[in-house]
Parts: structure tokens; sequence; C-alpha cells
């Protein structure tokens, strides 16, 4: 729900001010899936408000699900199409969640990119995200966010700032910071200004190579923001904020997982020990790369131990429905 719109419409009537802290404190509880919902409302104020004000900017088109993972289509006000996936993890709920409609950054292993890029999300539509997903759950919450959905979050850095606001407000969704990751295909000037915000957001960077060749093959935004320039910003993201930065690691066969790619990593790496390596089996996609073998991974693993690398191998969900790690590109599945 745009809360701006909500605020100026209540002024407009003419109604008094604690209506807004009143609805705005429903919205985010999630219990109520249409304003008729709210009994602690008069009436004739909850009908004007189911007339006038839309509760959700977001509208379910299919629903899918798999042992521990659920994947939403969601349609936009313009008929955009996005993509969320919930993950139950057991003891906690996170919510992997889009910024923009498709990406403008084409990586070769990930489906998104294929799709191309057609405009930012709102930091209403990143929020109803979570609270579509609340709604669903209630009275559960979702206890982890994730932004590695669709798009590159920090190409939609003013709306990502605006919903994180919110996200973490006491008085909004209420999730702690050091709960929150977001992950970026390496935009260094924002690394740097994301490091300067003193957040205790978790901060993911999409490597995948450390051999600038490799990567730019794989990743076309590595041309603009080459490895030296993303060493130093991710360098400087840890010096100042005292805080691990997680690279991912997707293992690709016969491309990223021989022993000169363990070198690279080293390089790169540089003996920081807030840099952590986070390595993510190839989740497939339609004319995608090849995933590295079991033996392949296993013999990079045993590689990696005789580095002073810190790792560990990401556990990967909802393959089977298209909703890992890569693989959203607002499929009509079910």
């Amino acid at each position: 729900m745009d809360l701006d719109i909500l605020n100026s419409w209540l002024t407009q009537n003419n109604l008094p001010k604690y209506r807004f802290s009143q609805i705005s404190k429903n919205y985010f509880s999630a219990k109520y899936l249409k304003f008729d919902e709210m009994t602690d409302l008069p009436k004739t104020l909850r009908t004007q408000l189911d007339q006038n004000i839309k509760l959700l900017s977001v509208k379910e088109e299919n629903l899918i699900s798999s042992p521990h993972t659920q994947k939403a289509l969601l349609r936009l006000f313009d008929n955009k199409l996005i993509e969320t996936v919930l993950m139950d993890y057991g003891d906690w709920l996170t919510a992997c969640i889009s910024s923009q409609v498709g990406c403008p950054l084409g990586c070769t292993f990930c489906a998104t990119g294929k799709m191309g890029f057609s405009r930012n999300l709102t930091s209403e539509e990143i929020i109803d995200q979570i609270i579509y997903w609340n709604q669903k759950l209630y009275p559960k919450y979702i206890g982890r966010l994730v932004f590695m959905g669709m798009g590159e979050p920090f190409l939609n850095w003013d709306n990502l700032l605006n919903s994180l606001d919110t996200i973490n407000n006491k008085n909004g969704l209420n999730i702690g910071a050091r709960k929150i990751s977001i992950s970026t295909a390496g935009i260094a000037d924002k690394i740097i200004q994301f490091a300067d915000l003193k957040t205790q957001i978790n901060l993911a960077v999409s490597l995948h190579s450390a051999n600038q060749q490799n990567r730019q093959k794989i990743m076309p935004i590595a041309k603009k923001y080459p490895l030296e320039e993303l060493k130093k910003a991710s360098q400087y993201f840890t010096q100042t904020t005292n805080r691990q930065i997680f690279f991912e690691y997707t293992l690709i066969d016969g491309f990223n997982d021989s022993a000169k790619d363990i070198e690279d990593l080293k390089d790169f790496f540089s003996n920081n020990h807030l840099f952590y390596l986070n390595l993510i089996p190839l989740n497939p996609i339609k004319g995608g790369l090849v995933p590295s073998s079991a033996s392949s991974i296993k013999h990079f693993t045993q590689l990696l131990d005789r580095t002073n690398i810190n790792y560990s191998i990401r556990r990967s969900f909802g393959q089977s429905i298209g909703a890992a790690c890569g693989q959203l590109a607002t499929q009509h599945l079910g």
C-alpha cells in the first residue's frame, strides 16, 4: 500500500490523524486481506477505503510449491509480472524479494537476465511482496529477507533504501537489519555508499570468477566494474563496517572449478578474514551453462581446504519449480 496516498486521502477527507497510524498498523500486521476486515474502523470508513485505496500493490497470478519452497507470480498495477519466493528452513521463514521487473545486467547463468529489463519496482511493490507472504503465513511471519530475486537492488537505490527504512522500522515490518541480506552483481560505487550507511544489513556479491576475462564472459557488468575496482570497494566495506562480505560463487563445469581458479580466488581474497565464499550449485535454466559434477565440486573444496579462505556450500531450495537462485523468469507453472 502506498502510505503517502493513504495519508493524503485521509487528510482530504478531514479524518483524524490517528486513523493513519491505526490503518498502517493493521496493514503491517498482515492480518487483514481487505479493509472491510478491519473491524476497529467504522463501517463507513472501511467501505470508503475499499473503494479508494489499494491494500496491496501486487496481485497473485500463480502460486506453486515444492518441499520447503513456494514461488509466487505477482501482477503489478501496469500488468508487469515479478516473482518472489518463500523458503522454509524449519526454524525460520525466509522470503526472496525482487527489486526490478527483469534485470538489465544479462548474466548468462541467470534466467532473469535473459528477460531483459522493464522497470524498477517502487518501494511499495518491494514491501508488498513481504506483506503478501505474511498474509498467507499469519499468524506466522517472515523472519529473514534476501534481496536475491529479480533485478539488481543497487540499480534501484532510492526505492531500495526507502523500503529498507520501512522493513527495518519497529512501526513498519520490524525485521532486524542482521536478518536482511542484499545481493549485488558488483556495483562498486554503490558498495562504497552502502558501507557508508553503517547499517547492520548483510551484503553479498555475485563473484562467480576471480579472473577478469572469465568473469566478464558471464557477467557483462564486470566490464564496467572490473575485479580490481570490485576488490577495492569490498575491502572498503569490510574496513568501514568491520562486517563480513559474502561472495557468491556458482560452480560451472570446466569454467571456474579448477586449481587455477583457486589461485585466482586466493589473490582476490588477499587474506582478508572478513571475505567469505558461498559456493552455490548451478541451477539449470533453458539454454544455460553446465553445472560442475559432484566429483569436481569435491575436488574444488578439497583444494579450498588447503587455503585460508572461509567458505560454505549453500543449500539450494526450489529447483524443481524454477524457484532456485538464478531461475526466476515469470513463468506460469503448476
